[in-house]
């Protein structure tokens, strides 16, 4: 899954309810990957700046 390589310092998974979680200092939840992924930004600022960085090439 391409979200666990652009935030390997967090567990991100699918639970059996259908819900986004990722365990990282804390616990964030979503029903959408896209809701996942604006938690992480606001969770962990850094790491979401980094996955952008490497999504668009500007390492």
């Amino acid at each position: 899954m391409i979200l666990r390589d652009l935030f390997p310092a967090w567990q991100i998974w699918v639970c059996d309810r259908g819900v986004w979680r990722a365990a990282g200092f804390m616990l964030v939840s979503s029903s959408t990957v896209e809701g996942l992924v604006g938690h992480l930004a606001g969770a962990d600022p850094a790491a979401f700046e980094r996955a952008a960085r490497r999504i668009t090439g500007s390492l």
